[in-house]
């Protein structure tokens, strides 16, 4: 197939790998962030319950992702032909939270891909003497099984060829990007075959220190986990190497987690807004300077660059300046799905849930949501979810959407403190419904900005492979919700803060 874009384009083109839970993708950019192509791979994640374990495991397979990705960089040579030699630079985004183990000398993967939905390495936690304020003030994260230190020493404790690969001097444990790079690329212009991780990536092994970037001994000794089985700790910009595509080499000049690199999309982040995503959860992210977020909030790197010049030096919203965010997570959006089925007696679907939001019930209608556990920026595990009494199954519907949207509404509150939130970009399956929207508008009193972007990571990806170009405006088509009084909503939302805090107290 001839490529799809005039030559006009090609003078500038950047190539950008998504790597995500149920499939990979890989697509083309212009310098102004124009998609030309892209194709995906699938890469399931497979749950299944051991005999011996009461976590359930939870992995996907780390060659099959790898083929994936070589299969889509196939597609786009055939795609492109000569045309690839316009490909300036690359960049990956990634799972953060999901690692595995693989013998680096041959490259074989020692284990499955630890998905960062796995907490089977969640008793080690009992061994950890640190409280999540200190944990935070070294890495910006709370103590929690979800980030890979647990499934680390979980893995040299428990797989043999780990143990044995460990004995040999030939392991490497890692979040996927570190063995996608392993395998991807010519590391010849750095140091041959080491293992290497960008910032976002480490951070979420609960092992890298949040204002070095780089590994921390104290935490390496509390995890007890050598430092000699990890990757080089990289800049979210550097060389991290060469991809080979035919006769042609593009270097590899970006690498972030997923949800980072979402923020990137239209271009460097706004300072003012807030973004959120509905899907399975809920993630809600705000630039900040300040490494010290508010209490229940987290702290991410969201581009660290290598440069020369001192921060204080540097424009404002330029490339070369570090970009942080504080960051929120809701956990029962769409993964309360079956919960809400069973105590419903009812199929979910995309019209039940619009009928369910055009309720305006005035007395008690609230589901206190702890599917998942309970997340920021209250933290609690130990609490059972409940409904209000005497609910029909639209209201239980109702009382389900609003507790993730009241949930969300408290954090961007708190994300206040780094000034007044003048505009919430948002995005994910819940947001297709204009109601859902409509409420965030009303309980922030900001405008929620709504677009069709379905590919927001690799095209944040793109743009940080590109250097966040002045130049990267992509075409948005855009829907904005105005704050509009609604006293009702308002009482629901103050009926459910009263409701959390007698939980809470529990």
């Amino acid at each position: 197939m001839p490529p799809v874009f005039s030559p006009v384009f090609s003078n500038n083109l950047h190539l950008a790998i998504d790597q995500g839970g149920q499939s990979t993708r890989v697509a083309i950019y212009t310098s102004s962030g124009q998609q030309v192509c892209i194709y995906s791979a699938p890469c399931a994640t497979r749950t299944y319950q051991p005999e011996k374990s009461v976590y359930p495991f939870i992995e996907q397979d780390g060659a099959e992702i790898l083929a994936g990705i070589r299969t889509c960089l196939q597609k786009i040579q055939q795609q492109l032909g000569a045309d690839v030699q316009h490909i300036v630079s690359a960049g990956f985004a990634g799972q953060g939270s999901s690692l595995l183990c693989w013998n680096n000398q041959t490259g074989e993967t020692l284990t499955p891909v630890l998905s960062w939905q796995d907490i089977r390495g969640e008793p080690y936690l009992n061994d950890i003497s640190l409280t999540h304020q200190q944990t935070q003030q070294l890495t910006g994260l709370r103590l929690s099984p979800h980030y890979g230190a647990t499934k680390m020493r979980w893995c040299l404790e428990h797989n043999e060829k780990v143990a044995q690969a460990q004995k040999d001097n030939c392991l490497s444990i890692g979040p996927i990007v570190s063995y996608i790079f392993w395998h991807l690329l010519d590391n010849s212009s750095a140091i041959h075959k080491q293992s290497l991780v960008d910032p976002g990536h480490a951070q979420r092994t609960l092992l890298w220190n949040l204002r070095r970037n780089e590994w921390d001994q104290s935490l390496l000794e509390l995890f007890k986990i050598p430092r000699a089985v990890l990757p080089h700790c990289q800049h979210h910009n550097s060389h991290f190497g060469n991809l080979q595509l035919g006769d042609y080499t593009i270097p590899f000049t970006a690498s972030a987690r997923d949800q980072g690199a979402s923020l990137f999309a239209r271009g460097l982040p706004e300072p003012d807004a807030c973004y959120i995503n509905i899907g399975t959860g809920a993630f809600i992210q705000r630039l900040s300077e300040n490494l010290h977020a508010p209490e229940g909030l987290l702290v991410s790197p969201l581009w660290l660059p290598k440069n020369g010049l001192p921060e204080n030096e540097l424009p404002e919203n330029s490339a070369a300046k570090k970009y942080y965010a504080w960051e929120a997570t809701v956990n029962g959006a769409a993964a309360a799905i079956s919960f809400i089925q069973q105590h419903a007696g009812l199929t979910i679907t995309p019209q039940k849930i619009d009928s369910a939001l055009e309720l305006n019930p005035a007395g008690d209608c609230y589901f206190l949501n702890a599917v998942g556990g309970l997340s920021a920026p209250y933290w609690r595990t130990d609490l059972q979810s409940r409904f209000s009494d005497n609910l029909s199954a639209a209201e239980k519907i109702l009382a389900w959407i609003e507790s993730v949207i009241f949930q969300i509404v408290i954090n961007v509150q708190l994300m206040n403190q780094s000034g007044a939130t003048q505009k919430i970009i948002i995005s994910g399956g819940f947001s297709k419904a204009d109601t859902v929207c409509q409420k965030i508008a009303d309980l922030t009193q900001a405008d929620v900005h709504r677009s069709d972007n379905a590919d927001a990571t690799v095209q944040g990806i793109a743009c940080m492979a590109a250097g966040l170009p002045e130049s990267w405006k992509p075409a948005l088509q855009e829907d904005i919700f105005t704050p509009q009084q609604n006293p009702v909503l308002q009482q629901r939302f103050a009926n459910w803060q009263r409701k959390m805090n007698e939980w809470l107290q529990n």
